[in-house]
This record gives structure tokens, sequence and C-alpha cells, in this order.
């Protein structure tokens, strides 16, 4: 693979100065560089805009960097929210997290399109009609900004490989691409094993008895991946463990990314406080399956 960056998701920002200042070194000294602008930072920010200062000088002090970003995400912030009269400060909230990636210097945020069960009364097709209403507005911020917006896949039916290209075929942009996550693919694949799987409750809140099932999505996503979300689950729910501790195949998903053509960030999005890992186990097991350091 190409010199492509690693990032990790350091769950550290909501921590005292002294507790995130100890993180960061541990993270450092074990050879970590880039770290990602994570949901809950940018929301911080935008509520506190002195974190932002706080924020990028406690990564100088240990040589890191942010390297790629996630908005905040959720009921009534997403894309698909079709609430036609709350539109126009929606969109200002996610222009204002662009910026915040900017001056951050990051290139690249990942932006949730929305879980249809969450509007289960709004149809499909209305849906991705909204998510592109909102895009319309929000790519000619995110080019001012330099900063491409990648939609992501989760296990509900608007955001399927299929409804993203569907979302993607409307934008001749570069600022659009995708970022494709390893757990949510395989909760779409190795969820058909489990009866109370994630993706199950997801479609059946719409009125879907059986998802559907696909162990294709990364190549059906490939030519649009800019950045990826890479974790490991058993199928069931979204647990965000180390590679290897799941069921994925690894070998072959380092493989297809390696043919990523638009591919600009690989992301670590391993929860290291939730599976009680240690930092150098993640930092030694993505430079194991990469062949390369950090």
């Amino acid at each position: 693979m190409k010199n492509i960056p690693i990032s990790f998701y350091l769950d550290y920002s909501h921590y005292e100065e002294p507790v995130r200042r100890s993180l960061l070194h541990e993270f450092a000294v074990n050879g970590g560089k880039y770290i990602v602008l994570n949901e809950r930072m940018v929301s911080t920010v935008l509520h506190d805009p002195e974190m932002m200062t706080i924020f990028q000088n406690e990564l100088a002090d240990e040589g890191l960097q942010f390297m790629d970003s996630h908005a905040p995400f959720g009921m009534n912030i997403d894309l698909n929210m079709p609430r036609t009269e709350e539109l126009t400060a929606l969109a200002l909230r996610h222009k204002l997290h662009l910026h915040i990636a900017a001056m951050c210097n990051v290139k690249t945020m990942t932006v949730h399109v929305g879980n249809d069960a969450r509007y289960s009364e709004v149809p499909l097709d209305k849906q991705i009609d909204n998510i592109s209403r909102m895009l319309d507005i929000l790519l000619p911020e995110a080019e001012a900004c330099g900063v491409i917006i990648c939609i992501e896949n989760i296990w509900y039916r608007n955001n399927t490989p299929e409804s993203l290209l569907k979302i993607k075929s409307g934008f001749d942009s570069d600022f659009l691409g995708f970022c494709y996550d390893s757990g949510h693919a395989n909760i779409m694949n190795n969820g058909r094993l489990h009866a109370n799987s994630r993706a199950h409750d997801g479609w059946r809140a719409v009125g879907e008895e059986t998802p559907k099932w696909d162990d294709q999505i990364l190549e059906k996503m490939l030519p649009h991946i800019v950045n990826c979300h890479l974790h490991d689950n058993d199928g069931a729910a979204d647990q965000h463990d180390l590679p290897g501790n799941g069921c994925i195949d690894w070998q072959k998903t380092v493989d297809l990314l390696n043919q990523a053509p638009r591919l600009q960030v690989i992301q670590s999005e391993v929860i290291s406080l939730r599976n009680r890992l240690a930092i150098k186990t993640v930092l030694d097991k993505f430079a194991q399956l990469f062949n390369r350091k950090y």
C-alpha cells in the first residue's frame, strides 16, 4: 500500500487535562503520530471554542497531529433530518463542523447520512432526497474549507452501499466520497448468524423482517472510499474491538483497501478503553496489518 497515514481514535477528550495528556503521551512514546478529531471533540469545540487551542496545544506538546475527523451525529443532527423548518440551522451546524476540521488542518470528515429507522414514517426514496438536499448545501462549503465529506455505511436501508452510490451519483464533486466502516459492514454480513443482531433491529423498525445481507460491501464502495474506520466485531453488535477479536476477514480487507484509488487515510476506530486494550496493542496490530509503522 502507498504511504497512507494511519490515524487512531482515542476516546480521551472528555477527561480532565492530566488524564488527556497522559493518554497522549503514552500514544506518542509508543510510536503513534496521528489522532482522529472525533465527534465528541468537534462538539466540544462548537460549544467552547477555546478548547480548540487547548486540544491543539496538547497534541503539539507530544509531536502529534490531527489527521481525519468525524462530525457529531444522532437524532436531529444527521443529514436525513426531514423537517424543512430546521434545515438552515442544521446546515449551519455542519458548516461549522467543516470549519473546525479545516482549522485543525484535517482534509476528510466522516458524516452520517442518518438511519432511516429514526424517521420510519418517511419513505426511503424521500430520505435519500433529503440527504442529497443537505449535501447540495454543504458541498460548496466543504470545497471552500478543503475538507472532503465522507458518507459512511452503517446497517440501515439508507446507508447500504446501494443507497450511498445513489446519493453519490447525484454529485460530480471530488469533495464527496465514502467512509468504509468494517464493523458496520460485518454486521450487514455476519449479522445473519445472530437472530437479534443490530441489523435485524434496524430493518424490523421499518417493517422489513430480514435485512438484505451483503458480503460485497467493501467491493461496491471501493471506487469512492476516501477514508475508512477499521475495527472488529462478531457480527451481532458494533463492538469496536481489535482486528482479530471478531470474525472479519482482515487479509481480504487489507488487500481490497490496497486497491482503493481515492483512499487518503486509514483510521483505527478501535475503542481501547471500552475493550480494555493497551494503546501499544492497538498500534502494534495496525502496524502488523499494514506491514509498516503507524
